[in-house]
């Protein structure tokens, strides 16, 4: 059974996957549609084997006509998402024992609670022997398995200088990363004009900057051995932005630019084609940043994702071995592409989000200075 059905209930996707796998499925469609044409050439064999008094021979053309454009329509979808695949992961393929989850070391921003945690339980599922590193502001929410190998920094992702001194530590004490997960994010709730300095800068420090300098700092490694897998935690807000959150969504828009940035850049700058990236494009997420508030969209069109259900599309991707786009719930992808339609069809479909009711109780409303860092009683810890 999906998991939206157990979770979020009845969706649009669970539709979507039952046309897709039936009425849209090239295997079932196309073969049918060509049985049908045989028979329009050899009628006496529908006539043998009794098919006439199930459908009458006089329709048969139009159904095969009807279901050949319906076989080339899933065709078509089929053929897109393998192309989207094979440029996703530059036409190549993990080696055999490329991925060992007993050596890999994962370090996830904002694992103490929310998406990171969950990311890192399923990987301690997966593998309890999987090395994590764990870089938050805030201490872990959760108990790690007896033996698990956690390791847990203490870092205000919005000062600089502290992501370079904890990023040395990490090598020195750990090792090297290879798999990067930036799922650490924070969201004030003010309007534009409303929002201080200090709102501003902690949001895109903690939501751009931190995801940018971390980059750099693990991923020459990655580049050097041509293994790795970079993982960033977008929204649908880059693309459909609501108001109260002009500053969060700004700063996933450009968490994207670098996404996009760099699959070029490690394709054709530093040849490295077999380092990973994943983009995880959800919807609202049930996690401390709504504080327990919900949105008040339509659960069927936009249900209000459990946060199991997208730490599990980032573990599946990870052990995968391929890197891709992750939306949640699969409509965003369509909702996307209204960025290169007309302006005013993005505007009607926008107008609606000034009525979304968010609650920003969560994690994301702590202190911040001047600066835009976090009050923290011990950033070094």
């Amino acid at each position: 059974m999906p998991t939206s059905i157990k979770r979020e209930g009845l969706t649009i996707d669970d539709v979507g996957r039952l046309v897709r796998r039936t009425v849209l499925n090239p295997y079932l469609t196309l073969p049918i549609a060509a049985a049908i044409a045989w028979f329009e050439k050899h009628p006496e064999h529908y006539r043998d084997l009794h098919l006439h008094k199930l459908i009458d021979p006089s329709k048969l053309a139009d159904i095969g006509r009807y279901l050949t454009g319906i076989g080339v329509a899933g065709a078509t979808l089929a053929a897109n998402d393998q192309l989207t695949h094979l440029f996703a992961n530059n036409f190549t393929s993990p080696g055999h024992g490329e991925w060992d989850w007993d050596k890999e070391i994962v370090l996830v921003t904002g694992g103490s609670s929310g998406i990171g945690q969950n990311v890192v339980q399923g990987l301690l599922e997966r593998n309890p022997r999987t090395t994590v590193v764990i870089v938050d502001y805030a201490p872990l929410s959760w108990t790690p398995p007896t033996g698990a190998k956690i390791h847990y920094y203490q870092a205000d992702l919005t000062k600089s200088d502290l992501i370079r001194s904890i990023a040395a530590r990490v090598r020195e004490e750990v090792g090297h990363p290879t798999v990067l997960i930036n799922s650490a994010g924070t969201a004030r709730g003010s309007t534009i004009m409303e929002g201080s300095y200090g709102d501003v800068e902690s949001t895109l420090r903690t939501n751009l900057t931190a995801p940018f300098l971390l980059t750099k700092e693990f991923l020459p490694e990655m580049v050097r051995n041509n293994h790795g897998h970079i993982v960033n935690m977008c929204s649908i807000s880059a693309y459909i932005p609501p108001p109260y959150i002009g500053d969060y969504a700004a700063s996933k828009a450009g968490l994207q630019m670098l996404h996009e940035s760099l699959q070029l850049e490690l394709k054709h700058v530093h040849k490295a084609k077999r380092v990973r990236l994943t983009l995880a494009i959800p919807s609202f997420i049930q996690t401390p940043l709504l504080g327990g508030s919900h949105p008040g969209q339509n659960n069927f069109i936009f249900p209000l994702l459990h946060v199991r259900t997208v730490s599990e599309e980032i573990v599946d991707s990870l052990y995968s071995g391929y890197g891709r786009t992750i939306y949640l719930p699969g409509i965003m992808r369509y909702l996307a592409s209204l960025r290169g339609g007309p302006e005013w069809v993005l505007r009607m479909v926008k107008e609606p989000t000034y009525k979304i009711a968010l609650n920003f109780a969560g994690r994301q409303v702590v202190d911040v200075d001047e600066s835009g860092g976090i009050k923290l009683e011990d950033r070094e810890a």
